[in-house]
């Protein structure tokens, strides 16, 4: 009769720790399934079953030959290889003139990956939308910058004309991998692109934004802008 309750007693313990096993074994998949959906760190196959390997597709295609055509176009130099001329590079602009100019979500994306996939920023791929609405992916990588942060970022919302030599940025929501950033990360993901765009724009004398504005899948521009552009070291 002992024998027979030490065996229940001893089965019962083992039925225990299976389940601790298999709640741990839950809890485990649940904090890797998170880590992986963030992008933030490679966790092999999990982070490609969920797709936050690359940048969100938007289903904008994206040409070089685009950007080499509104270069041309618009008359613009280069002093430097294109890759060069990132969002974080130190750039001197002059011969400013006037500009019309209209670019599609292909133009745009087209532009902004011919300059900057080399740098912190790749893959960005900007979808226009209407009434200064539109959407943007990229795969951002910070860890030259002394920040440990690699992995795809995604935001959609608004941007505007401020005054006449800068602009601004209203972020609606924003994820990293999959995950959605909180509100407070996300206004200062706002700002802090707002600030390095017009710190930019802040070097260009004489620039003039007269329209800008976004309508019907374009981006529009009308004003004063430079025509030369040359990377400096700092």
């Amino acid at each position: 009769m002992i024998n027979k309750v030490n065996i229940l007693k001893k089965n019962d313990a083992n039925g225990n720790l299976k389940i601790v096993i298999a709640a741990a074994a839950v809890v485990i998949v649940a904090v890797l399934t998170v880590v992986a959906a963030s992008g933030m760190v490679y966790i092999p196959v999990l982070t490609e079953i969920l797709g936050t390997d690359e940048a969100v597709d938007l289903g904008i295609e994206t040409d070089p030959l685009l950007f080499d055509n509104i270069v041309k176009e618009q008359g613009i130099t280069l002093k430097d290889p294109v890759s060069q001329y990132q969002l974080t590079s130190n750039i001197i602009y002059s011969d400013t003139s006037p500009m019309d100019i209209s670019l599609t979500s292909s133009d745009l994306s087209s532009y902004l990956q011919a300059t900057n996939n080399e740098g912190p920023l790749k893959d960005i791929q900007v979808k226009l939308g209407d009434n200064n609405q539109a959407e943007m992916s990229a795969y951002l990588d910070l860890k030259e910058y002394g920040y440990d942060f690699k992995g795809p970022v995604y935001a959609e919302g608004s941007i505007f004309k401020a005054s006449d030599n800068s602009i601004s940025i209203d972020i609606d929501s924003a994820k990293v991998g999959l995950l959605p950033l909180p509100e407070g990360s996300t206004e200062q993901g706002e700002q802090e692109l707002e600030n390095l765009i017009n710190s930019h724009l802040s070097k260009m004398p004489d620039l003039k934004i007269g329209t800008l504005e976004v309508s019907d899948g374009t981006l529009n521009f009308q004003g004063d802008f430079p025509r030369t552009a040359d990377v400096v070291d700092e």
